[in-house]
């Protein structure tokens, strides 16, 4: 049996199956799976032409933006505004800058294929995927949407070839690039956190002394870096909504990043999912799934400003989420903030 028809055997007796989990089922890849459709409601972009396909996006108007990892689902409404492509030394690069709506920084080399995928009969969606298979980024069309500009866009950027078979690679393993405790200058690591002027350069450091981004948090002393129970997640959130104070969610994957801003509203557990469902902004967690969490200070170049981050991390140390209170370029972020990553602080040290 071929792959498309057990895929429809799949959904005649699971109608409301994703495809990523339909993948697993059936032993493929999500991105394998959409090209198997080929023909079929799906239509394969020109891979090369992502700078296009990008800024066409602005003309759909209303859409919905989604970036996951294996635990994080994050799910922003709006519009792609401001989109700027760059390459450098030969590594592409894009970000849509809107941070009251689609904020995005996404990461151009490790894209490899590209759908126009028809998931409902109103409804459309621009489909990004990586080189194993797996997807990146999504966008979806609305209710709101400019249909006549999406099925443009799609004409537009058209692969020459139409085919149901995509080679993807094998998972890569995991390689542990934890060093040996004594192998690290961590006095001269504390120094250059100490010196850093924006938080930005903090992955630079890390690659000067040859860590992980985990490794690097928890050499780094309890002045910087605190280990907390990523269980906090829940409490956090109940916190900022109580508060009513504007959080910054960064939800992430190796080739893209989805940034939200504003405040929270409708927190509800269901079945093993963590949720958020507010107007305009939909997160989707599955905290029981993370490994561990650090409340992160770092110095900025405005004297005694530091910015305060909770960093979660999956089981293999890849950042899966990071939480900022949000503050404007130079300033403090909100006492409250402070006050909630203060707190986490102090009751893992009582624990």
């Amino acid at each position: 049996m071929s792959l498309l028809n057990e895929y429809r055997q799949l959904q005649a007796e699971q109608a409301t199956i994703r495809a990523v989990d339909a993948a697993v089922k059936l032993q493929t890849t999500e991105a394998q799976l959409i090209a198997a459709q080929v023909g079929e409601g799906v239509t394969q972009l020109d891979v090369t032409q992502l700078e296009g396909i990008l800024k066409g996006l602005k003309k759909l108007q209303h859409v919905m933006a989604l970036t996951r990892n294996a635990q994080v689902v994050s799910e922003i409404s709006g519009c792609y505004e401001k989109i700027y492509c760059h390459e450098r030394n030969g590594v592409k690069t894009a970000i849509a800058i809107n941070p009251t709506g689609i904020d995005l920084r996404l990461f151009l080399s490790k894209w490899h294929s590209v759908f126009a995928v028809q998931t409902h009969p109103k409804y459309s969606s621009i489909q990004f995927f990586d080189k194993y298979g797996v997807a990146v980024h999504k966008v979806f069309t609305t209710e709101h949407s400019d249909i006549e500009a999406y099925q443009q866009l799609v004409n537009q950027y058209k692969a020459q070839e139409q085919s149901a078979e995509l080679t993807v690679l094998a998972p890569e393993a995991v390689l542990n690039e934890d060093k040996p405790i004594n192998d690290i200058d961590i006095q001269g690591f504390r120094q250059g956190w100490q010196n850093l002027q924006d938080v930005h350069h903090f992955p630079a450091l890390l690659t000067q002394f040859a860590l992980s981004r985990t490794q690097g948090l928890e050499v780094a002393g309890e002045q910087w870096a605190q280990e907390v129970s990523p269980m906090c997640l829940t409490s956090v959130f109940e916190t900022v909504k109580q508060q009513q104070s504007e959080i910054m969610i960064f939800v992430n994957n190796h080739a893209a990043v989805q940034i939200y801003t504003g405040r929270l509203d409708n927190l509800k557990q269901v079945g093993q999912w963590f949720n958020i469902l507010d107007n305009g902004f939909n997160l989707h967690i599955l905290v029981n799934q993370f490994s561990r969490a650090f409340v992160v200070k770092k110095p900025t170049d405005n004297g005694a400003t530091e910015v305060h981050s909770i960093e979660f991390f999956d089981a293999q140390g890849s950042t899966i989420m990071t939480l900022f209170g949000r503050r404007s370029e130079g300033n403090e972020q909100s006492a409250d903030w402070l006050a909630l990553c203060n707190s986490l602080r102090c009751e893992e040290v009582v624990a």
